[in-house]
């Protein structure tokens, strides 16, 4: 994440004082820059805002002067604030668009607004990072301001991705698993032990491994360059790729006394806990291994291919509850490898204060619902300061006999924003609906979470091959917000609910 001082370059354009043009002869464009800079400080005083002379005509040595010093900025914001017919203001404006850096064009309505409309109808179909905005009101501009501070601050951010190449089945590991619930397990369902013990006698026998991307959650894998390319040019993010055995390494270090006492902790918290008490006490392990790890390497988000990583035995227990431990300490787990739900999750985050339900997801036509499900999931929705949600501890979805996982109780009523950021396509899709129920079902992932949403047109809309399965969901209506920011990150917005 960037930790040094962040530089927008402000521009303004309008009409010398004494020229005839909007907003009227004598206008006294100082006075209105002033009380600009002064807004801005006041409200951002931690940004530095710098800038040059304002722009009445198309005066070449400023424009370069202007241009040197976008180089060294994070970002522009240009005000529209008058104009006169002159078109050389409005090339100065398009050639410093040009600069291809997150930029704001901001206009003052009744005074800029040829300049803004003629800029923006001139550069609106190219590829640029602009989020146009027009208002009386200098607090209207703020929101897409503090948008892009916030997006600047996930420059320099490192996501380290644990995913094999190739599988080599630990079946010692993979047992363990088993282990804490085998009597449970033996005695209610047997038969699914038998093929367990069947399974891992067979000297041939392997779980598949996706390399390729043909996995709707491994984009990346698809063209890993181009992928990495993406990441970082759009978001400056790096995507590093380590060894999962060291995960093992950490977890036979951990203090059982010091993972009890977390153990107990979420017994505590707890509405009802399925799961026997090793079975909770081995993902208390799990998530002070995590925590121990990412924190020496220096990470605060993560994803591995978790699914993958228990069926051949990388992980100890599984990280469900660790997960949602995690990002209560601001460090944060993503399932499966997913660079695309991760970069969403990030990309929510910064904007919003939120951490985001990573989810599969059932579309019932019938019913106008969609059902946003995972086996973990934050309990404190609404971040690190709100209120947490009350959750059960039951086993894990898929596996069924297995495991502990949160099953989080969602807030009925409350809006809810979902997106998914395709990398390579340099795209968005955004969807919004409203929660209306907590589905406790068997079936499919644990915490499931019912939304009332336009379904016959997420149908219609619908990019499998773009966007896969996965979502990352927000609580709260957070639409205007993750649109200035997919404008300013230069990404195609896909509305998945509405016609097109």
């Amino acid at each position: 994440m960037i930790n040094r001082e962040i530089k927008i370059e402000l521009i303004f354009i309008g009409k010398p004082q004494w020229e005839a043009g909007w907003p009227y002869i004598g206008y006294n464009n100082e006075s209105l820059i002033t009380s600009i800079k002064d807004h801005l400080h006041n409200k951002f005083p931690e940004i530095k805002f710098s800038n040059s002379n304002i722009i009445t005509t198309y005066d070449i040595k400023l424009v370069n002067e202007i241009k040197d010093a976008i180089k060294g900025s994070d970002a522009v914001i240009i005000f529209t604030i008058g104009h006169y017919g002159d078109p050389g203001i409005v090339q100065a404006g398009i050639e410093l668009i040009e600069s291809k850096k997150p930029t704001i064009l901001a206009n003052y309505i009744y005074q800029g607004d040829h300049t803004f409309t003629k800029i923006h109808a001139l550069i609106k179909d190219r590829d640029f990072r602009v989020f146009p905005i027009s208002s009386s009101k200098i607090e209207d501009f703020d929101v897409p301001i503090e948008t892009v501070i916030n997006l600047i601050k996930i420059q320099g951010k490192r996501v380290l991705v644990y995913a094999p190449d190739k599988i080599k089945i630990d079946w010692t590991r993979i047992l363990e698993l088993f282990n804490p619930e085998r009597n449970r397990i033996r005695k209610e369902y047997p038969e699914f032990l038998n093929q367990v013990m069947t399974m891992s006698s067979e000297q041939d026998f392997e779980f598949y491994t996706d390399i390729e991307g043909k996995d709707q959650a491994h984009q990346w894998r698809k063209d890993e360059e181009k992928y990495r390319k993406n990441l970082k040019e759009i978001f400056g993010v790096e995507m590093v790729k380590d060894n999962p055995d060291e995960i093992i390494k950490y977890y036979d270090e951990v203090n059982e006394e010091e993972a009890k006492i977390i153990a107990d902790k979420w017994y505590n918290e707890a509405l009802k806990v399925e799961p026997n008490e090793k079975t909770v006490l081995n993902s208390a392990k799990l998530y002070l291994a995590l925590k121990n790890m990412l924190r020496t390497k220096n990470f605060d988000i993560f994803t591995p291919d978790c699914g993958t990583f228990l069926l051949s035995g990388k992980l100890p227990a599984y990280p469900c509850l660790a997960f949602m431990e995690l990002i209560n300490d601001g460090i944060h787990g993503v399932c499966e490898s997913d660079m695309d739900s991760t970069i969403s999750y990030i990309f929510g985050l910064f904007l919003t204060g939120q951490p985001g339900f990573i989810s599969n997801h059932t579309l019932d036509t019938i019913n106008n619902k969609i059902t946003y499900m995972h086996c973990v999931a934050p309990n404190r929705l609404f971040g690190k300061n709100g209120p947490k949600a009350d959750y059960d501890i039951v086993y894990h979805g898929e596996t069924h006999y297995l495991g502990a996982s949160p099953r989080i109780k969602f807030p009925i009523g409350e809006i809810v924003t979902t997106i998914k950021i395709s990398v390579l396509e340099k795209q968005i899709a955004i969807r919004r609906g409203k929660i209306v129920d907590n589905i406790v079902d068997n079936r499919g992932c644990v915490s499931k979470m019912l939304v009332e949403s336009n379904v016959k047109e997420v149908m219609n809309n619908y990019d499998w091959e773009t966007f896969g399965w996965h979502r990352v969901s927000f609580i709260g209506d957070w639409k205007t917000k993750f649109i200035i920011g997919a404008k300013i990150l230069g990404l195609k917005i896909i509305e998945e609910d509405i016609s097109l």
